[in-house]
Protein backbone atom coordinates (compact mmCIF):
# COMPACT_ATOMS: atom_id res chain seq x y z
CA UNK A 1 0.00 0.00 0.00
CA UNK A 2 2.63 2.40 0.74
CA UNK A 3 4.06 1.39 -2.85
CA UNK A 4 0.93 2.80 -4.05
CA UNK A 5 0.61 5.71 -2.03
CA UNK A 6 3.76 6.69 -3.29
CA UNK A 7 3.50 6.19 -6.97
CA UNK A 8 0.31 8.10 -6.96
CA UNK A 9 2.07 11.52 -4.88
CA UNK A 10 4.75 11.38 -7.57
CA UNK A 11 1.81 10.96 -10.35
CA UNK A 12 0.59 13.89 -9.04
CA UNK A 13 3.62 15.86 -8.58
CA UNK A 14 4.91 15.05 -12.02
CA UNK A 15 1.51 16.23 -13.48
CA UNK A 16 1.43 19.09 -11.81
CA UNK A 17 5.20 20.43 -13.05
CA UNK A 18 4.35 19.46 -16.41
CA UNK A 19 3.32 22.47 -18.62
CA UNK A 20 0.47 20.80 -20.45
CA UNK A 21 0.23 21.35 -24.95
CA UNK A 22 -2.97 23.28 -24.92
CA UNK A 23 -1.35 26.25 -22.34
CA UNK A 24 -1.48 29.57 -23.97
CA UNK A 25 1.84 31.79 -22.87
CA UNK A 26 0.33 35.18 -23.34
CA UNK A 27 3.12 37.09 -21.98
CA UNK A 28 5.07 36.66 -25.48
CA UNK A 29 1.91 38.05 -27.24
CA UNK A 30 1.65 41.19 -24.68
CA UNK A 31 5.23 41.93 -24.76
CA UNK A 32 4.87 42.02 -29.20
CA UNK A 33 2.08 44.36 -28.68
CA UNK A 34 3.86 46.24 -26.35
CA UNK A 35 7.10 46.98 -29.23
CA UNK A 36 4.79 48.30 -32.10
CA UNK A 37 6.07 50.96 -33.59
CA UNK A 38 3.95 54.33 -34.50
CA UNK A 39 4.94 55.66 -37.57
CA UNK A 40 6.77 59.17 -37.51
CA UNK A 41 5.89 62.40 -35.24
CA UNK A 42 5.10 65.47 -37.80
CA UNK A 43 5.23 68.30 -35.49
CA UNK A 44 2.20 70.52 -36.45
CA UNK A 45 1.87 72.61 -33.50
CA UNK A 46 1.89 76.55 -33.48
CA UNK A 47 4.94 78.20 -35.55
CA UNK A 48 8.12 79.80 -33.36
CA UNK A 49 10.07 82.08 -35.08
CA UNK A 50 13.98 81.79 -34.24
CA UNK A 51 16.78 84.01 -34.31
CA UNK A 52 20.37 84.61 -34.16
CA UNK A 53 21.77 88.07 -34.59
CA UNK A 54 24.86 88.41 -36.52
CA UNK A 55 28.11 88.02 -34.87
CA UNK A 56 26.12 87.03 -32.08
CA UNK A 57 28.07 84.15 -29.57
CA UNK A 58 26.72 80.67 -30.81
CA UNK A 59 27.61 78.96 -27.66
CA UNK A 60 25.16 81.02 -25.34
CA UNK A 61 22.04 79.15 -25.08
CA UNK A 62 19.77 82.39 -26.39
CA UNK A 63 21.81 81.85 -29.45
CA UNK A 64 20.52 78.07 -29.85
CA UNK A 65 17.57 76.30 -30.80
CA UNK A 66 16.95 73.99 -28.18
CA UNK A 67 14.08 71.81 -30.39
CA UNK A 68 15.39 68.81 -28.62
CA UNK A 69 17.40 67.41 -25.97
CA UNK A 70 19.44 66.08 -29.22
CA UNK A 71 18.98 68.56 -31.07
CA UNK A 72 20.08 72.05 -30.65
CA UNK A 73 21.16 74.34 -33.57
CA UNK A 74 22.60 77.21 -34.01
CA UNK A 75 25.28 78.84 -36.47
CA UNK A 76 28.88 80.23 -36.37
CA UNK A 77 30.04 83.16 -38.40
CA UNK A 78 30.01 81.74 -41.53
CA UNK A 79 28.76 78.06 -43.11
CA UNK A 80 26.11 75.72 -42.46
CA UNK A 81 23.99 75.22 -39.08
CA UNK A 82 25.17 72.56 -36.52
CA UNK A 83 24.31 70.71 -33.80
CA UNK A 84 25.85 71.82 -30.27
CA UNK A 85 25.05 69.03 -28.85
CA UNK A 86 27.17 66.84 -31.14
CA UNK A 87 29.31 69.16 -32.72
CA UNK A 88 31.44 72.57 -32.33
CA UNK A 89 31.31 73.95 -35.85
CA UNK A 90 29.33 72.94 -38.88
CA UNK A 91 31.10 70.39 -41.23
CA UNK A 92 30.08 68.93 -44.63
CA UNK A 93 27.28 66.64 -43.21
CA UNK A 94 25.83 68.92 -40.45
CA UNK A 95 23.65 69.64 -38.81
CA UNK A 96 24.48 66.29 -37.52
CA UNK A 97 21.34 63.87 -36.08
CA UNK A 98 19.09 65.42 -38.69
CA UNK A 99 18.44 65.68 -42.35
CA UNK A 100 16.81 68.17 -44.73
CA UNK A 101 14.87 68.33 -47.83
CA UNK A 102 13.27 71.27 -50.13
CA UNK A 103 9.15 70.92 -49.73
CA UNK A 104 6.68 70.50 -46.55
CA UNK A 105 5.49 67.70 -44.54
CA UNK A 106 2.16 67.81 -46.75
CA UNK A 107 4.64 65.71 -49.23
CA UNK A 108 6.65 63.73 -47.09
CA UNK A 109 6.14 60.63 -49.27
CA UNK A 110 7.61 61.86 -51.86
CA UNK A 111 10.70 64.17 -50.55
CA UNK A 112 14.81 63.10 -50.57
CA UNK A 113 16.11 64.16 -47.42
CA UNK A 114 19.88 65.04 -47.67
CA UNK A 115 22.23 67.36 -45.47
CA UNK A 116 21.29 70.62 -44.73
CA UNK A 117 23.60 72.72 -47.42
CA UNK A 118 23.00 69.57 -50.39
CA UNK A 119 19.41 70.13 -49.90
CA UNK A 120 19.70 74.16 -50.33
CA UNK A 121 21.81 72.52 -53.65
CA UNK A 122 24.45 74.53 -51.68
CA UNK A 123 23.27 77.81 -52.15
CA UNK A 124 22.57 78.61 -48.32
CA UNK A 125 22.42 82.11 -49.30
CA UNK A 126 19.25 81.70 -51.77
CA UNK A 127 17.43 79.68 -48.69
CA UNK A 128 15.47 83.15 -47.14
CA UNK A 129 11.88 82.30 -48.07
CA UNK A 130 12.65 78.66 -49.13
CA UNK A 131 10.22 75.62 -46.91
CA UNK A 132 12.19 73.04 -45.68
CA UNK A 133 11.12 69.67 -43.65
CA UNK A 134 13.68 68.97 -41.22
CA UNK A 135 13.76 65.36 -40.00
CA UNK A 136 15.26 64.88 -36.28
CA UNK A 137 16.64 61.40 -36.91
CA UNK A 138 17.09 59.74 -33.45
CA UNK A 139 13.71 60.76 -32.59
CA UNK A 140 11.99 60.55 -35.96
CA UNK A 141 10.62 63.68 -35.76
CA UNK A 142 9.35 65.97 -38.90
CA UNK A 143 9.19 69.52 -38.58
CA UNK A 144 7.97 72.41 -41.23
CA UNK A 145 10.91 75.20 -41.47
CA UNK A 146 10.67 78.18 -43.35
CA UNK A 147 13.88 80.24 -43.58
CA UNK A 148 13.59 84.30 -42.86
CA UNK A 149 16.91 85.26 -43.51
CA UNK A 150 20.76 83.96 -43.69
CA UNK A 151 23.41 86.75 -43.55
CA UNK A 152 25.85 85.43 -46.46
CA UNK A 153 29.60 85.32 -47.01
CA UNK A 154 31.09 85.46 -43.60
CA UNK A 155 29.47 88.75 -42.16
CA UNK A 156 28.48 87.63 -39.04
CA UNK A 157 26.13 84.12 -39.16
CA UNK A 158 23.00 85.67 -38.62
CA UNK A 159 19.54 83.82 -39.74
CA UNK A 160 16.48 83.34 -38.59
CA UNK A 161 13.78 80.32 -39.69
CA UNK A 162 9.80 79.94 -38.73
CA UNK A 163 9.29 76.24 -37.65
CA UNK A 164 6.63 73.99 -36.50
CA UNK A 165 6.51 73.07 -33.12
CA UNK A 166 4.59 70.08 -30.73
Amino acid sequence: MTSLISLLTLSILTACSDKSDDTVDTSTTEDTASEVVDGPTIWSGPNVTFTKESSADPTDPANQDAITDKVILTRGLQGSLFNVVTESSAGGSSPEGTEWAMGTTDDLDTLEFKSLKAAADNRLKDVPGESFVLHLIEEDIYIDLTFISWENGGGGGGFSYERSTQ
